[in-house]
């Protein structure tokens, strides 16, 4: 707190002499004051550099604003608590802050009683795992990132000594599947249930550390390198398994939605389902820039699929447990015609020869369902939704015929700074924009730091830019990180600069 007081003092102090400078214009009492001012930011910025010996320029950055940490939250807590140290050491299996606040935050909520055992939702920052009890044993569904699995067996054991006879997990992603090892080292003989496809998976993480550690923004670190730092499935399926544990069936069915090897869990016997990311509380992470394929269509039909199970009792993997049957087949068939609305008006594009990205700014979901909640925007957007289905169903080539075997984007932005009257013309009509048409002044933003980098008002100009961005309601969690990531890289060569 002291560090933070500290530095919102100096950039008070920054912001007090630019705002007078401004006031005074073009007089000499202003080029007096125009120079305090740029001492003040010097200021600010050495400071910063001093401090982010501490902690990493991305929580520098928050520091110094603090008002996008709300814009942050706001979508990534996925419907449940959000720990930062959680969010950015999903991989981090000894990382002991991030498994202090598992522990700290997770909770265990009891859903139902039925068939004679009891079930729970173990609720974990960001994400949820569901418990039965029966009379041979406890199955587990998902074990949540890897620092959370102290926390995961810590609430099992507050509500059963029973061993855990069965671990199933619903796809690969680190947030439902990387939790584990704590729960075999309890129970050795329990078996580990996932659908086929999430063996080549794992194979990914392990092939391909360095991309995963930049698009989830995770330490390179703690990804895993080798075979041994994940746990593995002892039993897999292709399309649809029944299991039988203490005389209870669970049925596992296999369906492409987030993932190629996501799967539901349903118990007949206890009306309740397991549904794993199929169902969010909110639009889906169906669309997101930064992952692989998702399955749209395919999404859409688990939907439909798992409303006629009529289920009683939804322990979703994100957000709060749901226990009105109507309530749960009527968000079900809401996102089911959503994502088959999308889909239509993609392929209708598509079909027609749009252009992709007149495509992408033509949907619009039907009246009756925009204002749903289960379709609130939070982490993608129906557009995004668009974007996910044409990288399916078409190429890379985005229909620009330039773009086929186009310039570098730093040529490009060079001309078009050269256009424009130089960097400094284009940087002021992006500080023109920020209040008229923040997404366009994104777009000069972009144009000046491919053109010159190294130029303090460029990066000046890219940290206004993507705060307001951030700021923007219209922004969704997936591209709110992007954003702080751009502010991130020009915040480094300021600082840079001052060392």
């Amino acid at each position: 707190m002291a560090k933070f007081k500290s530095l919102l003092g100096y950039a008070a102090t920054a912001v007090v002499f630019t705002g007078a400078g401004m006031l005074l214009s073009e007089t000499d009492a202003a080029n007096t004051v125009n120079q305090a001012a740029d001492s003040a930011r010097k200021s600010v910025l050495t400071t910063v550099a001093e401090k982010a010996a501490d902690g990493d320029v991305r929580t520098q950055l928050l520091i110094e604003n603090p008002e996008l940490i709300k814009r942050v939250m706001e979508g990534g807590g996925f419907g449940g608590s959000f720990s930062r140290n959680v969010a950015q050491h999903m991989f981090g299996e000894d990382f002991q802050p991030a498994i202090d606040d598992a522990i700290e935050m997770t909770t265990i909520e009891p859903v139902g009683d039925r068939a004679g055992g009891k079930m729970w939702l173990i609720r974990m920052p960001i994400v949820n795992a569901a418990l039965f009890e029966t009379d041979e044993g406890l199955v587990v569904v998902d074990t949540g990132m890897a620092p959370a699995g102290p926390a995961i067996l810590k609430v099992i054991r507050s509500v059963s000594d029973k061993p855990i006879h069965t671990i199933i997990l619903t796809h690969g992603h680190v947030d439902h599947a990387y939790g584990t090892r704590p729960l075999v080292e309890d129970s050795p003989n329990a078996q580990i249930i996932a659908q086929e496809n999430i063996i080549p998976r794992f194979e990914r993480y392990l092939k391909l550390p360095g991309s995963f550690s930049k698009y989830m923004s995770q330490p390179y670190d703690e990804l895993p390198k080798k075979k041994e730092d994940i746990v593995w499935p002892t039993k897999t399926f292709r399309d649809r398994l029944e299991i039988e544990v203490g005389g209870e069936k669970f049925v596992l069915q296999h369906r492409k939605g987030e993932t190629d090897d996501q799967l539901y869990v349903w118990v007949p016997g206890r009306k309740a389902l397991a549904s794993a990311d199929y169902y969010q509380g909110f639009l889906p992470n169906v669309g997101n820039g930064k992952r692989a394929q998702r399955y749209v269509e395919e999404w859409a039909f688990a939907m439909r699929e798992m409303a006629d199970l009529n289920p009683e009792y939804l322990l979703p993997a994100h957000g709060a447990p749901i226990v009105n049957q109507a309530q749960i087949q009527e968000n079900f068939t809401v996102l089911a015609e959503a994502f088959e609305s999308i889909t239509e008006q993609t392929l209708d594009g598509l079909n027609k020869g749009i252009r992709k990205d007149l495509i992408v700014d033509s949907i619009e979901l039907p009246e009756g369902l925009s204002s749903h909640p289960t379709l609130a925007v939070k982490y993608v957007s129906p557009k995004d939704v668009s974007k996910m289905l044409l990288k399916q169903y078409t190429g890379w080539w985005d229909d620009v015929p330039s773009n086929w075997t186009p310039a570098s984007l730093s040529s490009q932005s060079s001309e078009i700074a050269n256009l424009a009257g130089g960097i400094n013309a284009l940087v002021d009509r992006g500080n023109t924009l920020i209040a008229t048409d923040i997404i366009l002044a994104s777009h000069v933003a972009d144009w000046a730091w491919m053109a010159d980098p190294e130029n303090p008002k460029v990066q000046k100009l890219v940290i206004d830019v993507y705060r307001e961005r951030i700021k923007d309601p219209r922004s969704n969690t997936q591209e709110i990180l992007a954003y702080l990531d751009q502010m991130t890289q020009a915040r480094e060569k300021q600082l840079q600069a001052v060392n």
